[in-house]
C-alpha cells in the first residue's frame, strides 16, 4: 500500500526502547492468546482545564516519536498504522510517555509534566466506575484510576486495562498508562475497537476524530473546527494533509500479550 509518506526510524533507539519502557515487572499469572472485542464506550468530553499551571512548553520529543516508531516496528505494524499512532501522540503527548493532566491531588509521581485539568480527572473517575468490577480483585485504589489521563496516547488508565482485561495486564497498575509498550499495545486494541464502531467512516479523519471522545465521531460539526489542526500537525510530521481524507489503517485482530511481549513488554511474563 501506498503512504502519503514513509515512516522512517531515528538510528541508534534500540537502547532508549529499554530505557523509556520501564519499570518492567514480573508476573506468575497464567495466560492464554486473546483478541480484543473492541471499543470501551465511555463518555468523554474533551475537558476544559480549570486551575492551571504552567504549561510545559518544550517542543515535540524526537526520541519519543522515534520509539512509537522502533515500538511498532518490533510488533509487526504496519507503517500506516504507526503513522497514525504518530499523528495521535504528537498532538496528545508531544511523544513523551511521562506527561500527564488531571487532579493535582492525586497526581502520579515522577512525571515530567502534569497539567491541573479537574474535569479529566472526572472523565477519569467516572469510567472506572462504570467498570470497577472489572477490575476489583486487583487491589489498585480507586484513586490510582482516576488521576486523569496520561502517556503517550493520553489515556484514561481505565481504557487500556479494559481492552486488556483478558490478559494478565488486566490488574497491571493504573500507572502503566506511562510505559511506552503498554500504551502501544493498548492503542492498537483501541484503535480497532473506533474502526468497527457503527460511526466510523472510514477515514483517517475520522478514526482521529474518535480517539478523544467516541461520541465526537458520528458527528462531523464537532469536530470540524479541529481539521486546520490537524491538516498542520500533518505538515509538521512531514505527512500530506491529505492524508485526513484517505481510509483509515486496517486494524486486524492480534493475539494482545504476543503483541505486547514482541515490543518488550515483560509485565506479565509467565514464569
Amino acid at each position: 500500500m501506498k503512504l502519503w509518506v514513509s515512516v522512517g526510524v531515528g538510528a541508534a533507539v534500540g537502547a532508549g526502547v529499554s530505557v523509556l519502557a520501564r519499570r518492567l515487572q514480573r508476573s506468575t499469572m497464567l495466560w492464554e492468546p486473546t483478541e480484543d472485542d473492541g471499543v470501551l464506550e465511555v463518555e468523554r468530553t474533551r475537558a476544559v482545564i480549570e486551575h492551571p499551571t504552567v504549561v510545559d512548553v518544550s517542543g515535540p520529543s524526537a526520541e519519543g516519536r522515534a520509539l512509537i516508531e522502533q515500538l511498532g516496528r518490533r510488533g509487526g505494524m504496519t507503517d500506516a498504522q504507526v503513522q497514525f499512532l504518530v499523528f495521535v501522540a504528537s498532538k496528545e503527548s508531544r511523544f513523551r510517555p511521562d506527561v500527564g493532566r488531571g487532579d493535582p491531588a492525586i497526581e502520579p509521581p515522577g512525571l515530567h509534566n502534569f497539567l491541573v485539568d479537574l474535569r479529566e480527572a472526572g472523565a477519569a473517575r467516572k469510567a472506572y466506575e462504570r467498570n470497577a468490577e472489572v477490575f476489583a480483585d486487583c487491589g489498585h485504589p480507586p484513586s490510582a484510576y482516576s488521576f486523569g489521563s496520561g502517556g503517550l496516547f493520553a489515556f484514561l488508565p481505565t481504557y487500556p486495562l479494559f481492552h486488556l482485561r483478558k490478559t494478565p495486564l488486566r490488574c497491571a497498575h493504573p500507572y502503566e498508562v506511562f510505559d511506552a509498550v503498554f500504551s502501544m499495545t493498548a492503542a492498537y486494541s483501541f484503535a480497532r475497537g473506533l474502526s468497527r464502531h457503527p460511526f466510523f467512516d472510514g477515514t483517517v479523519m475520522e478514526l482521529r476524530a474518535g480517539w478523544g471522545a467516541l461520541a465526537t465521531m458520528k458527528d462531523p460539526s464537532a469536530y470540524a473546527g479541529r481539521i486546520p489542526g490537524w491538516r498542520e500537525q500533518l505538515e509538521a510530521l512531514g505527512v500530506e494533509p491529505e492524508w485526513l481524507y484517505a481510509p483509515a489503517p486496517q486494524w486486524p485482530k492480534r493475539d494482545l500479550m504476543a503483541l505486547y511481549r514482541s515490543m518488550g513488554g515483560r509485565l506479565a511474563r509467565v514464569a
